[in-house]
């Protein structure tokens, strides 16, 4: 929106108050034909933006009636309203012959509903501009305002209206009656709103001020929320389950096939796996691929033989074969020979690849031997930090737990340290699945097994326990934060309540725009074993939820660079979003205020925010900021400051 529109928008009426009308002289537009910004019809016969002459500046609306069977309606943006307050509306009209329109203050509900109005008409013809008003007071349940012009049903003619006003008049105290101060603020008028409206502001709660950078920010820990209120909460969401994609069928596998590695590698979906049966006969490492992380196939590599024949998928006899976990090497001095790398066994023995396929023992001697290893150990090379990084199992006072190590050459590390889940309680955690999120790597994710060995759902089966999913995050790699409700439950299918089963895989496979495929292992010790598919939207593993009547999040103080604020949000066809920045106390910066936000509903992974004007905070750039957002039955995944 120009700057000289955006003044017009935020002009002081004759009282004082501010103009609740955006582009109320018309003179901003859009199209072919010209339209004016932020109005919209609602009805009726044509409605046309005409150049010169208008009342003052350049444009103005003509509206041309010839029915006598409907109306013509043109709306204002929706601004926030405060119950009990009385508004007036003016505007200047011209009329062509024996027409009389009028001027509409309508009421909505906070899913922008009409719920009332009150109207004038105009009691013309005129000929020339003319000023007519109507006054109106908010009624108990109104959230938002909006102007309207009209003409009415059986009305015939040419009227044209410029000039538009809609302004605050006064608000009930609990002493009577205020009149709206000069000058008037949109964070009084927003405050007052709130107030009236019942609606709780989410409150600062003393977190300190971050730089953000232009990252993509998500959810899943509680690192930027600062203040919660009314119905908003931070919600967990669950991989939708989808085809079973890979059954462990081949001789050389087996029902007791597990610890499974998903891996993204340019055009191709890698697939590590041990293949091992009850009997106890074998165990071997194997390898499959996919195109399309749906269809698998198992390559006939020709390396290892397996009863007498070399047509087969293994990949790995060596020492290592029952936790074999795989990565690719991104670190930038990784040399050519090893730009695969995997941990495997216990003690914990390094291996490399030129290619992902063929493998070798890099060094003779363990690099890992403090920990009790019969797990999914895993490492990967953390950019961020420049340093290889070994999640690995062990026990902590008899509970499965996760300790951490590091490296810089992917031979000599640390002693493993126990990661510290907080407030969590001790919990078996049979594997981890740790990955850095690949949308925004400073967030590390985990998806440990969750086995309670004390439960046992079917007797029949022989060994107790039952296990699922859960979700971890962390910053650090130290400090975690753990959902203790279950991300994967078992679900309906009897033979996922038998041991070890439900066990997420190693990695996350980014299958479009919209959505992550996740993999698990299903049928754990049957003859049925397999893995199946889920997904989860794009960044989509916790919300900022708030249902009905709606609430509020207010982040911790933040610096941040870039031009627009992008959002990742899903509502239902009557939920909301609505945006803020404001200062450190919480305050809201002039012209990013929730009087000012768009009204947004919808469902989109990546939306550009927008104010009365328009999208540009680069002016905000590198000052300490927070971010308050008002939801009502709705969810936001997660947000950035893009360039």
């Amino acid at each position: 929106m120009p700057v000289l529109l955006f003044m017009l928008c935020c002009a002081l009426s004759p009282t004082g108050s501010r103009n609740l009308v955006a582009n109320p002289s018309f003179e901003d537009a859009f199209g072919t034909p010209l339209w004016p910004t932020a109005w919209t019809q609602l009805d009726g016969g044509p409605i046309e933006l005409r150049e010169k002459g208008g009342h003052t500046g350049r444009r103005y609306v003509h509206f041309s009636d010839g029915r006598t069977d409907q109306g013509s309606a043109l709306e204002s943006r929706h601004a926030p309203a405060i119950p009990g307050a009385t508004y007036r509306m003016q505007a200047f009209v011209r009329t062509h012959n024996e027409c009389q329109p009028g001027i509409y203050i309508q009421f909505h509900d906070g899913r922008g509903a009409r719920i009332s109005e009150v109207h004038a008409r105009f009691p013309g013809p005129w000929d020339g501009w003319m000023p007519f008003e109507v006054r109106a007071v908010a009624p108990p349940e109104a959230v938002e305002v909006s102007a309207l012009l009209y003409a009415f049903v059986g009305d015939v003619g040419d009227f044209d209206f410029d000039d538009v006003e809609l302004v605050l008049e006064s608000w009930p105290t609990s002493g009577g009656v205020r009149p709206a101060p000069p000058y008037a603020t949109s964070r009084q008028l927003e405050s007052v709103a709130g107030r009236w409206a019942s609606l709780s502001s989410a409150m600062p709660g003393g977190k300190s001020m971050v730089d953000i950078g232009s990252r993509l920010e998500l959810f899943v820990d509680s690192f930027l929320v600062d203040g919660l209120a009314g119905s908003a909460e931070r919600r967990l969401h669950h991989p939708a389950p989808q085809e079973a994609v890979f059954y462990f069928d081949r001789p050389w596998e087996g029902s007791s096939s597990a610890y499974v590695t998903v891996m993204q590698d340019t055009d191709r979906i890698r697939l590590y796996y041990r293949g091992s049966d009850l009997k106890g006969t074998h165990e071997l490492t194997c390898y499959a691929e996919s195109e399309d992380g749906i269809h698998f196939e198992r390559p006939s590599l020709g390396l290892f033989e397996f009863e007498g024949s070399t047509a087969n998928n293994i990949i790995w006899t060596g020492t290592g074969v029952h936790n074999f976990a795989p990565f690719k090497d991104t670190n930038p001095e990784c040399a050519a020979d090893q730009q695969y790398k995997a941990v495997a066994g216990g003690p914990l023995i390094a291996l490399v690849s030129e290619d992902g396929v063929h493998w070798r023992q890099l060094v003779e001697d363990p690099i890992i031997t403090e920990g009790a290893f019969d797990s999914q150990n895993l490492a990967f090379y953390d950019n961020l930090r420049g340093e290889y990084v070994c999640f690995l199992r062990d026990f902590a006072n008899g509970v499965r737990a996760i300790r951490r190590s590091t490296s810089r050459d992917f031979v000599h590390w640390t002693a493993p340290e126990w990661i510290n889940h907080g407030t969590a309680p001790p919990e078996h955690l049979y594997t981890n699945a740790t990955v850095p999120y690949f949308r925004a790597p400073h967030i590390y994710l985990a998806f440990p097994k969750r086995f309670l060995p004390e439960r046992t759902k079917d007797p029949s089966h022989g060994d107790p326990g039952v296990s699922d999913g859960v979700l971890m995050s962390s910053r650090d790699g130290m400090h975690w934060e753990r959902w203790i409700e279950g991300f994967l439950r078992p679900g309906p299918d009897p033979r996922n309540w038998t041991q070890r089963s439900n066990m997420i895989c190693w990695g996350l496979i980014p299958s479009s725009e919209r959505e992550i495929s996740i993999y698990w292992s299903e049928h754990y010790c049957h003859d049925s074993a397999h893995l199946r598919r889920g997904t989860i939207r794009t960044d989509g593993f916790v919300s900022v939820h708030a249902g009905v009547p709606g609430g509020e999040m207010l982040t911790r103080p933040f610096t941040f660079t870039g031009n627009s604020l992008v959002v990742n949000y899903a509502t239902s066809a009557a939920g909301s979003v609505r945006f803020e920045l404001c200062n450190e106390p919480g305050e809201p910066i002039e012209g990013f205020a929730m009087a000012d936000s768009e009204l947004l509903f919808g469902d989109e992974i990546a939306h550009t925010v927008a104010w009365r004007g328009g999208s540009d905070v680069a002016s905000l750039a590198g000052r300490p900021v927070r971010l308050r957002v008002r939801l009502e039955d709705a969810d936001l995944y997660s947000f950035r400051f893009a360039p």
